[in-house]
């Protein structure tokens, strides 16, 4: 008997590293994990009442117990494609729309559908690690750009002319990105499709974290994408935080008939008639959880986020070895820099995580999960308390590791000054969610309406 080699050769680096930490934590310590991006992880960041009661209703109501179009049902795509349009271009449809099993299905059609076999797909570094276990289990080729922490973790636009070639399908982008936070700017966004439209690659957008922005708006790449095809990729996980839902969607932005003439379109619709689409009550709850008003709800959260995040950044600044190059202004992570100088019997982030993890009990993950080497990335859904415990164990252990005196330098711009950049930017969020609570807080299609609010 003999194993499917594209299954044998798809590997999760977060999954392989982190069972390889099993079972490692100092049994004097009870565990904290700064690792898992899951949201409901520690139970204190709970979705909007409403959108449990909708989904309640959807399950007793008794009508939603059978299977409905593979693509989705007719109701939830057309809720999708309202609030996922975009100003500057044709309202979606609900032809437009795929509703899939969470954001990573959304994801695989996307990679599946476009890379033709000996064709390579553009993924960023660092980057989320599924998108390359997605080309290895489909036997796609994939190829990497750097982001840039000296400019907020922006596209490296000269390394993707790099890796660029006659074969490349598409290229990837996150925003707002995981594992570095970064939110791109309308400008930034706008250089990216110029770039996309000289090399005639369609876009693939990975805006899981739509909404999820406390340091600038979040702009969909479909407003300023013009001619350029997008397909752009979300979910209720994030900014809904409910990732155990599993329903996602796709949906396609174009002006013109570039892929509904290659097939791409139709293609999609075949790869939803093999999973044949997520929860049917799901579905039928999902207009009514994406209509909701939930503005103060998502306020909290956000401001939540923004406290830890800003908390995070001030701890850092005052442990030698470590700094923040760039502060995060979305999502629910922040990516920290180990000077692999300090910690010289620690000389990997692989190494600094597998020690960390049996003296302390504290679980980062390596950034050698996101092809950033010499990081580790902490998430931001902890709660104060237990937030403040697991950096208490993280400066004990750099204390007693951490083997010269370093000095601060500015080695790139200003905000990649130990701490101090950090923490003066970070300040400015608690004004922003307020001052600009419509922006943040509106699906991307009202948000597109704010035109000097960037």
């Amino acid at each position: 008997m003999k194993v499917n080699p594209l299954v044998s050769k798809a590997n999760n680096p977060i999954r392989s590293i982190v069972d390889d930490l099993v079972g490692k934590q100092n049994p004097a310590k009870d565990l904290i994990s700064l690792a898992q991006g899951d949201p409901t992880a520690y139970g204190h960041l709970k979705p909007p009442e409403e959108a449990v009661a909708a989904v309640v209703r959807a399950f007793l109501s008794g009508n939603h117990n059978g299977y409905t179009a593979s693509s989705g049902s007719a109701a939830c795509r057309a809720a999708i494609a309202t609030t996922h349009s975009c100003k500057n271009r044709p309202p979606l449809s609900r032809d437009d729309v795929f509703v899939t099993v969470g954001c990573s299905e959304a994801l695989e059609h996307c990679i599946t559908v476009l890379a033709v076999p000996g064709a390579n797909v553009l993924l960023p570094r660092p980057g989320f690690p599924l998108y390359e276990t997605l080309c290895q289990r489909h036997g796609v080729s994939f190829r990497f750009y750097d982001l840039l922490p000296e400019t907020g973790w922006e596209v490296d636009l000269e390394s993707v002319r790099r890796v660029y070639d006659d074969a490349t399908a598409a290229l990837l982008i996150n925003n707002p990105s995981n594992p570095c936070g970064a939110v791109y700017s309308r400008d930034h966004l706008k250089d990216l499709v110029t770039l996309a439209q000289t090399l005639e690659l369609p876009l693939i957008a990975d805006e899981v974290y739509a909404g999820m922005t406390f340091g600038k708006p979040f702009i969909p790449v479909a407003e300023v994408a013009g001619k350029v095809p997008v397909l752009s990729v979300g979910a209720l996980s994030k900014r809904w935080l409910v990732p155990g839902w599993r329903l996602g969607w796709l949906c396609i932005h174009e002006i013109g008939t570039t892929l509904y003439d290659s097939g791409v379109r139709t293609a999609i619709n075949r790869l939803c008639q093999i999973s044949l689409g997520p929860s049917t009550p799901l579905q039928a709850a999902a207009p009514q959880i994406l209509a909701l008003d939930d503005s103060i709800w998502l306020r909290n959260v956000l401001r939540k986020l923004m406290s830890a995040a800003a908390y995070s950044a001030k701890r850092v600044a005052r442990i030698r070895g470590l700094r923040i190059l760039s502060p995060p202004q979305g999502a629910m992570y922040v990516l920290v820099h180990i000077d692999r100088h300090a910690f010289l019997d620690c000389p990997s982030d692989l190494l600094f995580a597998e020690k960390l993890l049996e003296e302390e009990s504290v679980l980062v993950l390596p950034g050698t999960c996101f092809r950033a080497p010499g990081f580790v990335r902490i998430v931001t859904t902890v709660p104060e308390p237990v937030l403040q415990a697991a950096w208490d164990r993280v400066e004990s252990f750099c204390a007693r590791r951490c083997t010269r005196t370093l000095q601060i330098t500015d080695t790139s711009t200003s905000s990649a000054r130990e701490g101090h950049s950090t923490l003066a930017n970070l300040p400015q969020v608690a004004s922003y969610i307020g001052g600009h609570e419509g922006l943040l807080l509106r699906p991307p299609s009202q948000c597109a309406t704010q035109e000097n609010s960037e």
